[in-house]
C-alpha cells in the first residue's frame, strides 16, 4: 500500500482530483462526454479528451474530508449558492461569506495539484515547507493562516467583438502556470489556475508592499470579497494557448 499524501498513513488510495471532479463532469456533460483539449506543445494536436487530471494520492477518509470541508463550500460559493453575489463595475462582490475558508479551498486545490503526479500539474514547484504548512492545516481542518501567502481571485470576462460569453468562460479549465513579479525591489513567484470562470493566483509569500494587490488579497476581510474583472485575452498564457490552437486548426493539426 502507498502512503496517503494528507494523513501520511499507508492505505488504499483513491483516484483523487486537485481541481474538483465536478468541474470536469460538468465540462464533459456539455461536450457529450468529452472536452476539447489544447496543448502548448507545438506537435501535440488539438483533441478531445476525457482526462480529469486525477491520480492516486489520498485515502478515502482524507478524500471525503477535503470534499466536505473545502470543496463543497468553495464550489457553492463560486456558483453563487453561498452568501450574496452582486456585480458592480469594479468586479463581482461577495458578502456574507467565510473568506478564509474560501482561501483554504483555493489552497487545498493548489496543494493537491502540487503533490499530484499528473503531468498537467507538474508546473507547480514550491518549497516543501510551504506545502507542509498547507497540509498540516488541512489535516486539522483549519483555515490556512491568513498571513501565510497571498491569494487573488479574479472574474474572467471577454468584451471583444464576438468573444466568449460567460457560459463559455465557465467551461475553461487551464492547467496551472507559473509567474514571477518584482514589487518594489522584492521578487515574488506565483502559480495561476483557471476554472469555473475565475482566475486564481497564489503567491508563495504574502505581498505587503503593494496597495493594489493587498486590496484584492483573499482573507483581508473576513466576510466579504471583491473579485475584480480580468479580460481573458489579456492573460498572455491563455491568449497564446488559444492562438496556438487556432494555428494548429489551420495547419490541420487537429482531431476535433
Amino acid at each position: 500500500m502507498k502512503k496517503c499524501q494528507l494523513c501520511l498513513c499507508k492505505s488504499e488510495l483513491c483516484n483523487s482530483h486537485a481541481i474538483p471532479d465536478s468541474v470536469f463532469r460538468s465540462l464533459f456533460k456539455q461536450g457529450n462526454g468529452q472536452a476539447i483539449e489544447l496543448s502548448s506543445g507545438e506537435l501535440i494536436p488539438n483533441r478531445k479528451s476525457q482526462d480529469s487530471w486525477a491520480t492516486d494520492q489520498l485515502c478515502s477518509g482524507c478524500e471525503v474530508k477535503l470534499n466536505i470541508t473545502y470543496d463543497q463550500y468553495g464550489l457553492n460559493l463560486l456558483r453563487g449558492k453561498v452568501g450574496k453575489v452582486i456585480r458592480y463595475e469594479d468586479g463581482v462582490h461577495f458578502s456574507d461569506i467565510d473568506s478564509l475558508k474560501f482561501k483554504s479551498f483555493v489552497l487545498s486545490i493548489f496543494w493537491r495539484g502540487a503533490v499530484s503526479e499528473h503531468e498537467n500539474y507538474k508546473t507547480i514547484q514550491v518549497a516543501p515547507r510551504f506545502l507542509e504548512l498547507i497540509r498540516s492545516s488541512l489535516v486539522r481542518q483549519d483555515n490556512v493562516s491568513k498571513n501565510s501567502c497571498t491569494v487573488i481571485v479574479q472574474r474572467l470576462i471577454d468584451t471583444t467583438d464576438g468573444g466568449f460569453d460567460e457560459s463559455h468562460l465557465r467551461n475553461f479549465v487551464v492547467s496551472p502556470f507559473p509567474r514571477k513579479y518584482e514589487v518594489r525591489g522584492q521578487f515574488y513567484s506565483s502559480i495561476s489556475m483557471i476554472f469555473l470562470g475565475f482566475y486564481f493566483e497564489i503567491f508563495y509569500n504574502p505581498i505587503r508592499f503593494s496597495e493594489k494587490v493587498s486590496k484584492f488579497a483573499l482573507g483581508s476581510s473576513s466576510t466579504t470579497y471583491i473579485a475584480p474583472y480580468i479580460e481573458v485575452t489579456e492573460i498572455p498564457e491563455v491568449f497564446d494557448l488559444m492562438v496556438n490552437g487556432l494555428r494548429k486548426e489551420h495547419k490541420g493539426l487537429s482531431n476535433v
